[in-house]
């Protein structure tokens, strides 16, 4: 097989035009010049791995992982970038495949803009600049994450529209990108379904309606105006009863902003966290409404729900609506055939286009399999409280705080120096030159002495509180340590949702993931310091 050159380009953002952005065009230019400059590339075909409109600090992108898939088969002898940072942002994985991937597979790496040629700087200083460039790229990343996310804070706050895409009912004003205006012919549909809710009807008849109508999903409305982000449902998928509960819980229809709900986790991670409600950034009358606020209410009491959003109620039932098909994500029915009780999706019912699968999956091995998975987790939280040792952190305290002792003795040795020093300069037995030299070294002294003691202290002072912060955390799991059999308190209180894929595959999302990962990161920074 015959070896290609890979032009590797790359942007953040998609142009705010039609087509191609003109700064993919301005790399795939840099790129094509440099290699017609170079005799050894010229007549070499060349293949192209574009990533429009995909962040730099992962590699979750498509284009580069067709890149890296190609180069492991060995079909690729060189990869040119116009720069490192476009190839990605965070310099330890970029430095991974740069200097110990691509060398592996024999694969030669060009950046263009920052000269680096891999052929012509083995062994030179310049290997020690790719790691530096790319640390520099990975804080500016950092940097420039903080500043988007203080201004999208403060636009938000404003009631400005910051989203991607407009609610079903609302289209994004043509003439101002941080507003939207009322589009008819969903908002009628939402009407609608606010209407048949204040009469009565349920999510499920509400869905029959529309469907028994011809009326087209939100996504389907979407392809019919020519939307060209992939959707997951189809132009011709049926209305289900989530898709209308959904809409009778937006309170945006009534004219509010709703903002702030979720915040994007460590940069590169692309993980969102959720926030509490009462954190959410509420601004009203920040849009044209397309219903009243009486109809909102009258629509939530209809549906039994007072803040529009569903409480799992406290039935003491085990799993009690937190089993949810994996492949479309609505809540599973629980129901009892015969002796055995079975849990099944429902949206077959309505439609095969998510492949859900039509049998029943038996109550009791889901159930086991949980029970496992949270007896396994309760041991797992109990091994880490036992590492958060409080004996070490006192000693760790002690050592730092005699350390920190003999520091300041040294230092106040050191002042009584300098007093000496003074006296001997004003009887005359030392002059001024050498007076002034030896000074000026007590006191260097002193200030690296200061300094390393000052060090020490904060040193502490992180270490226990990191330790004391995830020690508390461990600890809230130890009334679990003598359970041998989880109970259905015990299982609702840890699980959040389970998502059932089918006989041997069961996702389980644990209700304290989130502080896990902030215990586990705060037991990682004691290590560090």
């Amino acid at each position: 097989m015959k070896p290609y050159i890979a032009a590797y380009l790359r942007l953040s953002l998609d142009d705010d035009g039609p087509g191609e952005s003109n700064s993919i065009i301005s790399q795939r230019q840099i790129v094509k010049d440099h290699i017609s400059s170079m005799p050894d590339l010229a007549g070499m075909s060349v293949m192209e791995f574009v990533d429009d409109g995909y962040s730099g600090t992962n590699f979750d992108r498509p284009g580069v992982k067709r890149l890296l898939a190609a180069a492991r088969r060995g079909e690729i002898r060189c990869i040119i970038v116009k720069d490192f940072s476009r190839f990605g942002r965070k310099y330890l994985e970029v430095s991974k495949y740069i200097e110990q991937l691509f060398p592996y597979l024999g694969i030669r790496f060009i950046s263009v803009n920052d000269r680096y040629d891999s052929d012509s700087h083995k062994g030179t200083s310049a290997e020690i600049d790719v790691p530096v460039r790319n640390m520099i790229n990975a804080m500016y990343s950092k940097d420039i994450s903080k500043k988007i996310k203080s201004a999208k804070r403060t636009q938000a706050a404003q009631g400005k529209f910051i989203n991607a895409f407009a609610p079903y009912g609302y289209k994004k004003d043509g003439a101002d990108k941080h507003r939207i205006v009322i589009d008819e012919p969903a908002a009628g549909i939402v009407r609608r379904i606010f209407a048949l809710a204040c009469e009565g009807h349920g999510p499920t008849r509400i869905a029959n309606a529309l469907n028994a109508d011809g009326v087209p999903t939100p996504s389907g409305y979407k392809k019919t105006r020519g939307s060209h982000i992939a959707v997951r449902a189809s132009a011709r998928s049926s209305w289900l009863s989530g898709s209308v509960i959904n809409i009778l819980r937006d309170e945006r229809y009534t004219g509010v902003f709703i903002g702030g709900k979720a915040e994007m986790g460590e940069l590169g991670t692309g993980r969102r966290i959720r926030k509490p409600k009462e954190s959410w950034l509420r601004v009203p009358d920040a849009h044209p409404a397309i219903i009243t606020r009486e109809i909102w209410d009258s629509a939530v009491a209809n549906r039994g729900r007072h803040d529009g959003k569903h409480v799992k109620p406290n039935t003491g039932k085990m799993l009690y609506q937190r089993v949810r098909c994996g492949y479309c994500g609505h809540i599973m029915k629980h129901k009892k055939y015969g002796q055995y009780s079975y849990y099944n999706c429902h949206t077959p019912r309505y439609t095969d286009e998510y492949g859900c699968p039509r049998k029943g999956f038996r109550d009791e091995s889901i159930i086991d399999t949980v029970k496992a998975a949270v007896q396994s987790q309760v041991t797992f939280m109990l091994d880490m409280e036992r590492l958060c040792d409080k004996k070490e952190a006192v000693q760790n305290a002690e050592s730092t705080q005699a350390s920190a002792k003999r520091l300041e003795k040294e230092i106040e040795q050191l002042q009584t120096f300098k007093r000496q020093l003074y006296e001997r300069y004003k009887d005359g037995t030392l002059d001024r030159e050498e007076y002034l030299k030896e000074r000026e070294a007590a006191e260097s002294d002193m200030a690296a002495k200061t300094e390393e003691r000052a060090t020490l202290l904060t040193q502490c002072g992180k270490k226990a509180e990191a330790l004391n912060s995830a020690h508390h955390y461990f600890r809230s799991f130890l009334e679990y340590q003598a359970v041998t059999e989880p109970s259905a308190e015990m299982v609702n209180k840890l699980v959040e949702a389970v998502s059932v894929y089918g006989k041997n595959r069961i996702e389980i999302r644990f209700t304290f993931r989130d502080e896990l990962e902030r215990a586990v990161k705060c037991l990682e920074e004691v290590r560090a310091l």
